[in-house]
Order: structure tokens, then sequence, then C-alpha cells
């Protein structure tokens, strides 16, 4: 049985999108249409399509060293949504990060750079 679960995606802590995930459909809240601020080009997609999307923000599935970073996070096996939960999606490159619900937290807390 799949989870259904929703999640909000920040440019530093502007909210850039609402995402929510129900059974087979993907349903994208867009705030901005800004290229640099937002990941989803579509407003309805499939779970497949934001899988690729998340796995974006993930290391390189081919690393050498994935076990031992999936070990350092608590997980046992390479999968983006669980990546994401854990690492806010956060890149060096951008200032994209993702908040889950009942999360009380802001960029200062998960961005690796402030400019």
């Amino acid at each position: 049985m799949l989870e259904n679960y929703s999640f909000e995606v920040f440019w530093k802590d502007e909210k850039t999108a609402h995402v929510q995930v129900e059974n087979e459909t993907v349903n994208v809240e867009r705030f901005t249409e800004h290229p640099l601020k937002q990941l989803f080009a579509e407003e309805k997609m499939s779970r497949y399509q934001l899988n690729r999307i998340l796995e974006l923000r993930c290391w390189d599935r081919g690393r050498p060293d994935t076990d031992e970073i999936l070990k350092y996070l608590g997980l046992t096996a390479y999968i983006p949504y669980e990546i994401i939960r854990k690492t806010h999606g956060v890149s060096y490159n951008d200032f994209i990060w993702f908040r889950f619900p009942g999360e009380q937290i802001s960029s200062r807390d998960v961005l690796v750079r402030e400019s």
C-alpha cells in the first residue's frame, strides 16, 4: 500500500510550493514561477515523476560510500523520499529545501550556506 503524504518546498524562507501525494496522483500548488526557485514544471504528475525529481536532491545512487551514508542517516535502502525526509533535500548548489508536516524549522536550521 502506498503512503499518502505532503510537504512544502522553500527557497530560503520563501515557500515556493506545496506538494500533496494521494494514491497515484501528485498535486503541486506553486507559489512562484521563478525558474531558479521552482522544482516543478507541472501542477499534476505521477509518483514516478516526483520520485525522479526527489532523486535529483539526493547524492548519486552509484557512489561507492552509499551504504555508509545510508547507515549514518539510519536508513537501509536508497529511497529518495526517505533520504529527503532526513536531509530536507538540501544541496550546496542552491537554497531549495523541504519541510514536512509537524516540523518547526526554517532555512537557518537546514541550509549549508547563507549566500
